[in-house]
């Protein structure tokens, strides 16, 4: 039944001869009113919403990082079962699990760098055209290379577990 407040703001510019603490003294006696100085009004920015959007940014940047490792170990995966065959004759010919496993990473790291170069091409060429600034610094180019590599490296872990359990002799079976 009670309207909503009509004012929820109240700027105070002070002259030169007024004391800030005297205004401030007179306005907190207000009822239903708080008295911020631009100092504590800009801390409330920071902590609130501020807070509040980064706080959210950083929770999509670890979903984008988890699913984009788990897409990747798949993808990788699925690559070395279609591979079985030559894996396992690739050791029957006597091939060290290093060299295969090497075979993968680097098919892996292929890949973090093909997506690598797709996003500084879309940073360089595609985000200007945003109707908003996305300002991408040297310092997040050189993160974001070590963040995808260390996803192709973990990546392909799974890839290369499944060729160490490749038998040599499956390649006679068929």
């Amino acid at each position: 039944a009670l309207a909503k407040p009509q004012v929820s703001a109240v700027l105070v510019t002070l002259k030169n001869e007024a004391s800030a603490a005297d205004a401030r003294a007179k306005l907190a006696a207000w009822p239903d009113e708080t008295v911020y100085s631009k100092a504590e009004q800009k801390e409330l920015l920071v902590s609130g919403m501020v807070d509040k959007a980064r706080r959210q940014l950083g929770l999509f940047r670890v979903l984008l990082l988890i699913i984009s490792t788990v897409i990747i170990a798949l993808i990788i995966y699925t690559l070395t079962l279609d591979k079985v065959r030559d894996i396992a004759l690739l050791k029957l010919i006597g091939a060290r699990n290093y060299v295969i496993g090497g075979l993968i990473l680097q098919q892996s790291l292929i890949m973090g760098a093909t997506g690598y170069v797709i996003a500084w091409w879309l940073g360089r060429y595609a985000f200007p055209h945003f109707p908003r600034l996305v300002v991408i610094e040297k310092s997040d180019l050189v993160s974001l290379a070590f963040i995808v590599l260390g996803i192709s490296m973990l990546a392909s872990v799974l890839g290369i577990w499944k060729a160490m359990r490749v038998e040599p002799n499956t390649v006679l079976s068929a």
